[in-house]
């Protein structure tokens, strides 16, 4: 720990420092994403809901990663203001034109990708503690519509919290402001962390610089999937209106007439049939009898055609 606390000791240090927590945050970016896109796989979640119970099953393993990714974040957010305000305290007058440490590259103040780093990071991290609140404190803290999580009192499964959560306006607009940011904030990010571990020169710079931009854009994408297919499934499952049938006040419904006794089965009510409707079916009924016993039937179809 003394060498940390050496490094963390001088602008120097703190800079590799940050570019270092940066570049794990980026690890954790990828394998987070990897396992969010099974979302998508298209099987009602079956694919998202046991990666998920596979995560919850490393009871241990979690809770020891998930307290050294929150120590990450933590180390490079408070190490990214002190270096912003070094960097601001450094440089007392500002100048309508910067010239960048990277050769013939000059900039407009305030244009510049590396004067973007603290209001992306800030958004980014808005972004995060909604994510938080979403994904892992939303029972705890019920700040969230508790519908989101259960169905009556059963609690749903993690697919389709996850598909409910990214139907709300507040998820939708927050992810989605959220992953632009993140990917600006990547793509200087990327490249400046590199530097910073001296990885500067004209030869891997420019590939460099290049593997950071598209690596921003798919992490970007990637994640803005998400709200955008949540915004796509708020448009399209809106519940059809139910069809309903009204009935005056004043008006009564009729009863159904029942059958009256004798009625051969499968006849329909006499009273319900024109009269030679009726006969013809009475007729291939008796036809239907063995020969024996239609002399005995002949009385009651005389009985029904009366009727």
């Amino acid at each position: 720990m003394r060498w940390l606390l050496n490094a963390l000791s001088t602008s120097v240090g703190r800079k590799v420092v940050l570019a270092i927590t940066g570049l794990l945050l980026c690890g954790f970016l990828v394998a987070h994403l990897a396992g969010n896109l099974l979302l998508h796989a298209g099987d009602d979640g079956k694919s998202y809901n046991e990666y998920a119970h596979a995560l919850h099953k490393q009871a241990a393993l979690l809770v020891v990663a998930e307290i050294g990714l929150f120590g990450l974040f933590i180390a490079h957010i408070v190490i990214a203001l002190q270096v912003s305000k070094e960097n601001r305290a450094a440089r007392k007058v500002g100048y309508a034109v910067t010239r960048s440490k990277q050769e013939g590259r000059i900039a407009m103040e305030g244009y510049r990708p590396d004067t973007w780093m603290l209001v992306t990071g800030i958004v980014v991290l808005g972004f995060l503690i909604l994510h938080l609140i979403d994904f892992k404190f939303g029972t705890e803290l019920k700040l969230r519509d508790q519908t989101l999580y259960f169905d009556g009192t059963d609690e749903k499964s993690p697919y389709d919290k996850a598909v409910s959560l990214l139907k709300t306006p507040l998820t939708i607009v927050g992810y989605g402001i959220g992953c632009v940011f993140l990917a600006f904030h990547l793509a200087h990010a990327f490249q400046s962390a590199f530097q910073t571990l001296g990885f500067n020169h004209p030869k891997y710079t420019p590939t460099i610089k290049t593997t950071g931009l598209i690596f921003a854009l798919v992490i970007g994408v990637g994640f803005v999937s998400f709200p955008v297919s949540g915004l796509i499934q708020s448009g399209t499952s809106s519940p059809r209106p139910k069809a309903s049938v009204s009935v005056p006040a004043d008006r009564k419904l009729e009863p159904v007439p029942t059958p009256p006794p004798g009625t051969l089965e499968g006849v329909d009510d006499p009273r319900s049939l024109r009269p030679t409707n009726f006969e013809q079916q009475v007729e291939k009924r008796m036809k239907k009898l063995p020969r024996e016993l239609q002399p005995s039937a002949a009385p009651l179809k005389k009985a029904l055609e009366d009727k």
